[in-house]
C-alpha cells in the first residue's frame, strides 16, 4: 500500500559521492532523500510501494542501465517528476527527456538554490496534475 507523506520525498540515483553532494545542496528544502545506485535498490522501493515526488537521474550511467532504471520509476505510482542532470545537455537530450515523460534537464554545475529551484518546480508539476497526495508539502 503506497504511504502518504507530508514532507517532500526526493529519490537520488547516483554513487555515494553524487548523493552526498545533492543532499547537501538540498537541505534547505527539508526534504525525506532516498538514494539508490543500483537498479536492484529502485526495485525494491518500487515493490514497497515507496511514494516519491521527484527523482534526480543521471543522463550518463556508469554500471547501470539508464533505460532499466526508467522503466522501473515509471512503475512507481503516483508516478514522480522525473528530473535528469548532466554535463553537457543539447537540444537532443532536452527533447528526449521530454518525450519520455520527464520533466526537465538541469545541467551542472549548478547552484544549491538552482538544484532546489528545479526539485520544488519538478514538484509543483505533480500539483497541476491533480495529484492530492503531494499538496501538503507545497503548501508550506
Amino acid at each position: 500500500m503506497t504511504q502518504k507523506h507530508s514532507e517532500l520525498r526526493v529519490l537520488v540515483v547516483g554513487q555515494a559521492h553524487v548523493q552526498t553532494e545533492f543532499q547537501r545542496q538540498l537541505a534547505d528544502l527539508h526534504a525525506a532523500f532516498l538514494f539508490v545506485s543500483r537498479t536492484s535498490d529502485l526495485s525494491q522501493l518500487v515493490r514497497n510501494e515507496e511514494l516519491i515526488h521527484v527523482v534526480v537521474l543521471p543522463a550518463a550511467l556508469q554500471k547501470l542501465d539508464w533505460w532499466t532504471l526508467w522503466n522501473e520509476i515509471c512503475l512507481l505510482s503516483p508516478r514522480p517528476a522525473l528530473l535528469v542532470y548532466t554535463h553537457t545537455a543539447s537540444f537532443q537530450l532536452w527533447s528526449s527527456v521530454l518525450e519520455s515523460g520527464g520533466y526537465d534537464v538541469i545541467v551542472e554545475p549548478f547552484t544549491d538554490e538552482e538544484l532546489q529551484g528545479a526539485v520544488l518546480r519538478a514538484a509543483r508539476s505533480l500539483e497541476d496534475e491533480s495529484q492530492d497526495e503531494f499538496r501538503d508539502f507545497l503548501d508550506e
